[in-house]
């Protein structure tokens, strides 16, 4: 059997097998965000949007909740989307810290291509899943 070991040998030799097992995902690391999930300022921003677009009198959304859960799922699960999504979701933060009249006129005021983004954006909530019971005819 060897000798003693030193508080400093003992570290050595602990730290080392630490950085090992690290290094072969033996050991937990730190909580990491999911990079695909929509962060809340992002969420936020786009329930701002639907706000804003709901203060306009032609409009009525109904299930505001359920269609920013349906916005996240899809953001979550398609990369394209999270990439037309973020420059404008970013860009409409300040939404998010207004009335839903204010924000409304606020997105009314918006020039470039902003504004049509952020509306097809939020039109991606009310397209129709593709419908897979399709029954074929034949004479």
């Amino acid at each position: 059997m060897p000798g003693p070991l030193t508080r400093r040998q003992l570290l050595v030799r602990s730290g080392g097998a630490s950085v090992a097992l690290v290094l072969l995902g033996a050991l937990p690391t730190g909580a990491v965000a999911d990079p695909a999930s929509l962060t809340p300022a992002r969420a936020a921003a786009y329930a701002a949007l639907l706000d804003a677009i709901n203060a306009d009198p032609a409009y009525e959304l109904a299930q505001r909740e359920a269609l920013v859960a349906g916005f996240g799922s899809l953001y979550a699960g398609d990369e394209l989307v999270r990439g037309y999504a973020d420059p404008l979701l970013d860009a409409l933060t300040p939404l998010s810290r207004m009335s839903p009249q204010a924000a409304h006129d606020a997105l009314a005021a918006l020039d470039g291509t902003v504004k049509p983004g952020a509306l097809s954006l939020a039109a991606l909530a009310f397209e129709q899943p593709e419908d897979t019971h399709t029954i074929v005819f034949t004479v």
